[in-house]
């Protein structure tokens, strides 16, 4: 073989070594992006805030109770399209108020939970509390009311004897809150929270009371 040959032969080997180290390196590089973007999917689907109004159905597919988001808070609208109550942020509280803007009660954050006033100092109505992966309702005199148990991708909620009064079941894509029998009390295919479904459970607190733990627990870095 002459030395041009030769030359030519080393030319083409070398070529041949560069473009399969070449497609070596970037093999992983799309696999990353996808898994990036599927990470990114993944904690959209866990996603906070009310950044759109949820809607709430019953057991017959008929809208029953709204959560809309206002620049200044959100309002509670029941199905036939009436207020039921306005949240609005005053400072780090939450100030909860009937249709006609008569303050019903307010909510502040202390620790990592909330504490429900009827005014900015008055007593303490109720507090929400903090309980490994779920949440204790406690009345003024800090006794349990409800309790809030993780179970699998739902919770339960249940009275201080133990009793399982609702459940929030996740499947789907949807999210409900169903009584022992299966029958449906709220459910929705909106973006929310399962653990701020189960406040809709506490059936001793005023519809605008569990609206408004309902929206702090969707989004609880909103207190200001």
């Amino acid at each position: 073989m002459t030395s041009r040959g030769c030359w030519l032969g080393m030319v083409v080997l070398v070529g041949a070594v560069a473009c399969s180290r070449g497609s070596t390196s970037e093999a992983p590089v799309p696999s990353t992006r996808a898994a990036a973007a599927e990470g990114s999917e993944a904690a959209g689907a866990d996603a906070t805030g009310l950044v759109e109004k949820l809607k709430f159905k019953d057991d017959e597919d008929r809208e029953v109770l709204s959560l809309k988001p206002k620049p200044d808070g959100a309002k509670l609208i029941d199905g036939e399209g009436r207020e039921v109550a306005r949240y609005k942020w005053k400072g780090a509280d939450l100030e909860v108020s009937g249709p006609d803007d008569a303050v019903l009660a307010r909510v502040s954050r202390e620790g990592d939970g909330f504490v429900v006033r009827d005014a900015r100092s008055g007593p303490v109505r109720f507090s929400l509390v903090r309980d490994g992966a779920g949440w204790r309702l406690l009345d003024g005199a800090g006794a349990p009311r409800y309790a809030v148990v993780a179970d699998g991708s739902g919770f339960r909620v249940s009275e201080p004897s133990g009793e399982e009064r609702l459940r929030v079941h996740v499947r789907e894509g949807k999210v409900s809150l169903r009584e022992p029998s299966g029958r449906t009390r709220f459910a929705t295919k909106s973006p929310v929270r399962p653990v701020a479904v189960a406040c809709l459970g506490f059936e001793s607190l005023d519809l605008p009371l569990r609206g408004a733990l309902l929206f702090l627990l969707q989004d609880p870095a909103s207190s200001r």
